[in-house]
């Protein structure tokens, strides 16, 4: 009977070889699908409908939702230091980054929350105010999504000790980060940008 040693193999990874990490990638691509099909709707809806967006809607302040997608890219700068310090296992600099982003996190859904106050049409004025307030809201959910587990594996780091089994929840995360910010590059087109640029052609 063949007996193998297995003792010198890690107890835990923090890469691509646990199967965490492409559960991870999993649900990105599903809520990455789920992403495909509102922007598919909203560019359905702008081809059959000639008045698009409605005349009746105001033309948005690009001010706080510019801040807000400036302070979310930047912060993937942030949320990868994190990242690249949690492979080398380096838990200070886990925090540091942590700590960063979920108070760049709580600072973007309050200016989310302004810029949408001041949009002007409600999700049951008309199709377009449907897809536009459906698009935010869900992209705005997954912002809560990221800030708040960045927030509990912050506090988990800050009472107890992080093993290496730990440090792959915390690149997780910063994947999820980035697929949050990504995710939001064409909406802030769509519900920032093209309202002013179809106003001036």
């Amino acid at each position: 009977m063949r007996v193998l040693d297995v003792s010198d193999l890690p107890v835990g990874t923090a890469d691509s070889r646990a199967l965490l990490w492409w559960g991870n990638l999993g649900m990105m691509a599903i809520e990455g699908t789920m992403f495909a099909l509102l922007l598919a709707t909203y560019l359905y809806l702008r081809m059959v409908n000639l008045d698009w967006p409605p005349a009746s809607v105001p033309m948005p302040d690009l001010l706080l939702p510019t801040i807000n997608l400036v302070m979310l890219v930047l912060s993937c700068g942030v949320m990868l230091m994190a990242d690249r310090a949690a492979l080398r296992g380096n838990v200070t600099l886990v925090r540091i980054g942590f700590a960063v982003c979920v108070l760049v996190g709580i600072a973007f859904l309050v200016l989310r929350a302004m810029a949408m106050s001041m949009i002007g049409f409600k999700w049951s004025s008309h199709a377009y105010g449907s897809v536009i307030w459906t698009s935010v809201g869900m992209h705005t959910f997954h912002m809560i999504a990221a800030t708040g587990e960045a927030l509990l594996l912050l506090i988990y780091s800050l009472v107890r000790k992080v093993e290496k089994k730990q440090l792959l929840d915390f690149r997780c995360t910063a994947v999820y980060w980035y697929f949050v910010t990504i995710s939001w590059l064409p909406f802030y087109v769509i519900v920032w940008l093209l309202p002013h640029l179809s106003r001036k052609s």
